[in-house]
């Protein structure tokens, strides 16, 4: 059947975009943020550099991007996790405890939560969106930015994630879960 010379494909911002952010997310998992390229991202999505650009402007556009996509996702997380715990004393901070020890999305949300920590230990914008977003969520849920106990179980918590992401398993399931719930047991006392 002949194309009709009028026929114009339809056009999908949103679907466009939510495969360039699916495959860089598949890209930063397979190779960290350093192996992140416009190009390479195009190439994968299969759309020109130019429709990638239209979306994401420059390389720290689409890694923004990302992260704050990372974020409404790790948000949700806690979220569902704060639906389901009628006792208001640390909520958040359990929540939080729990989304870290085991993220969305499996090994793979580790690695992309991973190269995410990583990149946040030298690029100072990027650490003060997660900074900002932790003391809203702290604010918005009734617990103190400064206490130290939430301070010291939100950091034990992350000390997990990151042994999750660099050692995968080679702690133990076992030996990671009894710290896991040591720590929601200290979040009762907050």
């Amino acid at each position: 059947m002949p194309m009709n010379e009028n026929y114009r494909r339809p056009r999908q911002p949103q679907v466009v975009r939510a495969r360039l952010l699916a495959e860089a997310n598949l890209i930063v998992v397979e190779r960290g943020l350093a192996g992140l390229s416009l190009d390479l991202v195009a190439r994968r999505a299969g759309v020109s550099k130019g429709g990638l650009i239209h979306h994401f402007p420059s390389r720290q556009a689409l890694v923004d991007a990302l992260f704050l996509s990372l974020l409404a996702v790790f948000e949700k997380n806690i979220e569902d996790r704060i639906a389901g715990d009628e006792n208001p004393r640390g909520r958040f901070t359990r929540a939080y405890v729990r989304a870290t020890a085991a993220p969305c999305g499996g090994p793979d949300g580790s690695k992309l939560l991973g190269a995410f920590a990583v990149a946040m230990s030298h690029d100072a914008p990027l650490a003060a969106k997660w900074r900002d977003w932790v003391q809203r969520q702290l604010a918005r849920h009734g617990e103190e930015s400064h206490a130290l106990a939430g301070r010291m179980i939100r950091y034990a918590a992350d000390g997990i994630w990151l042994e999750v992401c660099t050692w995968g398993d080679a702690v133990g399931t076992e030996e990671r879960d009894a710290v896991v719930e040591h720590l929601i047991e200290l979040t009762y006392t907050l």
